[in-house]
């Protein structure tokens, strides 16, 4: 035997799901329309970060390149240094008491 409480049960089921589906499914489509334009927002903020980070690098460079430019490709704390160009000091000759003397 079929219980009538089981019975109306499901047939309310039946007719409450398509009346719901109509209900929820636009609530579902707009958080998936808000999750989506957030998402672009992000991607939009990271891009500018980057683009901001890159500009900061190129400045960097272009000021470090002004720096090298302006020393004559030096860099600016390596003036104590002697340059490449210089000859090195000359060598001492050794005392010819200290020289090895060849025994005959």
């Amino acid at each position: 035997m079929i219980q009538l409480t089981s019975f109306l049960l499901g047939v309310g089921a039946a007719v409450a799901l398509p009346v719901l589906s109509r209900v929820v499914r636009p609530v579902l489509v707009e958080a998936a329309v808000a999750g989506m334009a957030l998402f672009d927002e992000t991607r939009r903020v990271i891009a500018e970060q980057i683009e901001t980070i890159e500009d900061i690098a190129a400045e960097a460079k272009a000021r470090r390149d002004e720096a090298l430019v302006a020393t004559n490709g030096h860099h600016p704390e390596a003036d104590d240094a002697p340059a490449a160009d210089e000859a090195p000091p000359a060598r001492t000759r050794r005392r010819e008491g200290s020289a090895r003397r060849r025994t005959p």
